[in-house]
C-alpha cells in the first residue's frame, strides 16, 4: 500500500514538508529506478541472444553478421549511457562531469542506435548526407556539454535541457526525414505482406521515441529498439529465406537447360546407333546407362538438396561410361576415393567432369588425356578434386558467354546450399584441377 501511494506522489511531482514525504517521494524514485534497470538488463539479455543467434547462422554472410554485431552494440551503448544519466541525476555525491558525459553519450549514440536499426534492413542512398549530420550532431553535443548549450547540471546534479537544446530536435528530425523516406523507397522492392510488416516495426519504434518524450518516467525508447531490431532480424531472416527460395528455384531452371545438352544427346544416341550394327549386346547396355543418365539428371533437378557421395559418383560414371563409348581408350578415368559418407548438392562431380573431358582432354591436340577424381576426409571439410591434362587455361579469363554455365552454378549452389566452396587451379600447357570443399558440419550424414 506504502509503495503505491509513493509512486503517486512522486509521479505528480510532489514535495512534502514533513519527512514521510521526502521518504515518500525517495520510495518512488527508487521504484522508478528499479524498474528501467529491470528493463535494460531484459534489453541487454534480448542483444546478446540475438548476437548468438546471428553467431549461429551459417548462411548470414560475414558482413551482414557485422552489421547487426555494430547495431546492437550501439543499442546497447545508448541505452547504458541512458540509464547512467537517469541513475546520476539528482545524486550531488558524483561530480556533474560524469552526469555531463553519461548524457552527451545518449543524445550522441541514440541517433546512432537509430541510423544502425534502419540499415538493418535498408541501405541508405544518402549515405553522406546521413553521416553528415551524425558526426554534426556528435561535435554539437560535446561543445553542447561543455558549454552548457544542450544541458545544463544545476548544484544538486539535477540536469536540464540546455537553451540550444531544440538545436538537437532539429538535427534528429532531419535524420529521421532522410531516414523515412529512404526507407519508403526501400521497402518498394519488397512483396506487399513483407513490406507492411516492416513500416509496422519501424512505427513501433517511432511510437516507442513518442511515448518517452511525452511520458515522464516511461522509458521506452531502448525496448523499442531492442524489440525493433529483434523483429527486423526475423523480418531479414523471414525475406531471405524467401530470397533464397527464388534463387534456387531459378538455379533449378538454369540446371535444367544447362543439362540439356544437344550435342551430347546426338552424339550418344549415334554412338548407339552404330553400335546396334556392331555389337548390338554393347548397344542394349549403352541404352541402359543412357536412360539411367538421363533419369539422374531430372531426378537430381527436381529432388533433394543434398544426395550421398556414392549417388553423385555414379551418375558420374554414367556419364563417362557413355563418353568411353564414344573415345574408346582415348579418354582414361582414374579414381582415388579415400571418402565417400559425406552428401553434397546434386550435379556437383558430374558438370565439373564433363567440363575437364569437353575443355581439357577434347582439347589437347590428339584428344586423348586422363582425368583423376579424388576425394579425401580434412579435419573441418570435405575434398573433391577432379584433375585433367588439358592445355589448361588462365583461370581469371573464363569467357562469360555461357560455355561455362556448368562450373558458375555448381559454384552457386555449393554456397548456397551447403557452404562450400569451388576453386580452379589451372596453368596453361600443365592442365587443371578443380578443388571442391564441403563443409563437414553440413555434409555429413
Amino acid at each position: 500500500m506504502e509503495v503505491h501511494k509513493a509512486h503517486w506522489i512522486w509521479q505528480e511531482g510532489l514535495y512534502l514538508e514533513n519527512s514521510g514525504g521526502v521518504w515518500y517521494y525517495e520510495k518512488g524514485e527508487c521504484l522508478m529506478m528499479n524498474n528501467y534497470t529491470s528493463v535494460l538488463v531484459l534489453c541487454w539479455m534480448s542483444l546478446l541472444i540475438l548476437s548468438i543467434l546471428i553467431y549461429e547462422n551459417d548462411r548470414l554472410p560475414l558482413a551482414d553478421k557485422g552489421m547487426f554485431y555494430m547495431t546492437f552494440v550501439l543499442i546497447g551503448a545508448a541505452a547504458l549511457a541512458e540509464w547512467c544519466g537517469v541513475l546520476l541525476d539528482g545524486k550531488p555525491e558524483y561530480p556533474d562531469w560524469l552526469l555531463l558525459t553519461a548524457k552527451c553519450g545518449d543524445y550522441t549514440l541514440t541517433p546512432l542506435a537509430v541510423v544502425a536499426l534502419v540499415r538493418m534492413r535498408a541501405a541508405s542512398p544518402w549515405k553522406k548526407k546521413v553521416i553528415l549530420v551524425l558526426i554534426v550532431n556528435a561535435v554539437f553535443e560535446i561543445l553542447g556539454a561543455i558549454f552548457g548549450w544542450t544541458v545544463v547540471v544545476d548544484a544538486q546534479n539535477h540536469y536540464s535541457h540546455g537553451p540550444l537544446f531544440p538545436v538537437y530536435i532539429g538535427l534528429c528530425l532531419l535524420l529521421v526525414a532522410l531516414l523515412t523516406v529512404q526507407f519508403v523507397r526501400f521497402g518498394r522492392q519488397f512483396r506487399r505482406q513483407n513490406r507492411i510488416s516492416m513500416y509496422a516495426i519501424m512505427l513501433m519504434v517511432v511510437l516507442a521515441i513518442v511515448i518517452q518524450e511525452n511520458y515522464d518516467g516511461c522509458r521506452t525508447v531502448y525496448l523499442g529498439l531492442t524489440l525493433g531490431a529483434a523483429l527486423f532480424f526475423i523480418h531479414y531472416t523471414e525475406f531471405s529465406q524467401l530470397a533464397a527460395d527464388d534463387a534456387m528455384t531459378e538455379q533449378r531452371i538454369q540446371l535444367m537447360l544447362s543439362q540439356i545438352k544437344p550435342h551430347f544427346l546426338y552424339n550418344t544416341l549415334g554412338s548407339i546407333e552404330a553400335l546396334c550394327e556392331l555389337d548390338p549386346h554393347a548397344a542394349k547396355l549403352s541404352t541402359r546407362k543412357f536412360s539411367k543418365y538421363l533419369r539422374g539428371n531430372m531426378d537430381a533437378i527436381s529432388g533433394a538438396n543434398m544426395i550421398p557421395f556414392e549417388r553423385e559418383l555414379q551418375h558420374t560414371e554414367l556419364y563417362l561410361d557413355l563418353e568411353l563409348t564414344r573415345f574408346g581408350d582415348a579418354l582414361q578415368v582414374q579414381q582415388k576415393i579415400g571418402a565417400k559418407e559425406f552428401f553434397l548438392p546434386p550435379l556437383t562431380l558430374e558438370p565439373i567432369v564433363e567440363n575437364a573431358v569437353k575443355h581439357g582432354i577434347r582439347m589437347n591436340p590428339d584428344g586423348r588425356g586422363l582425368i583423376l577424381i579424388e576425394t579425401e576426409k580434412r579435419e573441418d571439410c570435405y575434398e573433391i578434386r577432379v584433375t585433367d591434362d588439358g592445355p589448361g587455361f588462365d583461370p581469371k579469363a573464363i569467357p562469360d558467354d555461357g560455355t561455362h554455365v556448368g562450373i558458375h552454378n555448381v559454384a552457386e549452389r555449393l554456397e548456397r546450399i551447403c557452404g562450400g566452396t569451388l576453386q580452379i587451379d589451372s596453368v596453361p600447357g600443365r592442365g587443371t584441377t578443380v578443388t571442391i570443399r564441403l563443409p563437414k558440419k553440413r555434409s555429413d550424414e
